[in-house]
């Protein structure tokens, strides 16, 4: 070694050189709380990520639970809305009406057993008030002697499971706005025969 580092070794007395240490310890200290608290917050993120996941998994599987009917009933809804068809006519011809007893009795004990997992039939009649959070308006026609928004015709009626809707009625609506025809585009006057 060299004279002038012996000579600064020597002027670096041991309390020196143990406050360079301390402070020295202290930097690393402060370092390692401070990547401490990053890895915390890591792992609390991680922690409530896993809680919200648990949380929305138990969500979704009530959810699966308590709707696991809805795809086999829109399946069934076409056979009740051919029920529903034949069991509206009243037919004059006796064996007819002994095979509608039939159906009426099948038709209900359908009903029945859907009803008891959920199902609720809404029955929509001419003359109802329309109802845009039940029914689907299939079209609108003018009518003078009916007040606007009055059910003209059904095809089919409202279906819900449990507080969901399935299936919304299918109706003609009255409306109070009458369209004028419209002319071709050829013009007005101009028969499309003519134009050959």
């Amino acid at each position: 070694m060299s004279d002038e580092k012996k000579n600064v070794e020597k002027d670096i007395t041991p309390k020196k050189r143990h406050v360079a240490q301390v402070k020295k310890l202290e930097a690393e200290i402060e370092t390692l709380k401070i990547e401490i608290d990053e890895w915390h917050n890591k792992y609390m993120r991680v922690l409530a990520d896993m809680d919200n996941a648990k949380k929305q998994n138990a969500k979704d599987q009530q959810y699966y639970m308590k709707y696991r009917a809805v795809p086999f009933i829109e399946k069934l809804l076409p056979a009740l809305d051919i029920f529903n068809h034949v069991l509206r006519e009243e037919p004059e011809d006796e064996v007819l009406n002994n095979y509608l007893t039939g159906f009426r009795f099948v038709h209900r004990q359908i009903l029945e057993a859907l009803t008891s997992e959920g199902l609720e039939e809404i029955v929509v009649k001419v003359g109802d008030n329309f109802d845009a959070n039940t029914m689907y308006a299939l079209a609108a026609e003018y009518r003078e002697d009916v007040a606007p928004n009055t059910v003209l015709t059904v095809r089919n009626n409202t279906f819900k499971f449990l507080d969901r809707l399935i299936r919304p009625a299918q109706v003609t609506v009255s409306t109070n706005i009458k369209e004028e025809p419209k002319d071709d585009d050829n013009g007005p006057g101009v028969n499309p025969a003519d134009l050959n």
